[in-house]
């Protein structure tokens, strides 16, 4: 299993380079803040844990970046809410 980042989205591929799942994304905050939109997986890769494994990678890559995340998907939103010690990659808007 790979992931590689193409344009705005984090793509899941197996050793066929079949794509499995995705995170769908925009950054806003001067490019300091990754929005994301959706977290796909494909039918035959459901079950499986990929969206897990897809968004631990990417919340990995932000903490690593210094960027902060936006969650606007579902699942990711259930993800930050299952895991409060990430509450430091949420993204907080100045008021």
């Amino acid at each position: 299993m790979d992931f590689i980042w193409q344009d705005d989205q984090l793509i899941c591929q197996n050793e066929q380079q079949e794509m499995l799942g995705n995170i769908g994304f925009k950054m806003i905050n001067d490019d300091q803040t990754y929005v994301i939109e959706r977290t796909f997986v494909a039918e035959q890769a459901r079950g499986q844990g990929l969206a897990k494994k897809m968004t631990v990678f990417f919340l990995e890559h932000a903490k690593a970046q210094n960027k902060t995340i936006l969650p606007l998907c579902s699942y990711t939103q259930k993800y930050f809410a299952a895991n409060p010690e990430l509450e430091h990659l949420l993204f907080k808007q100045n008021k």
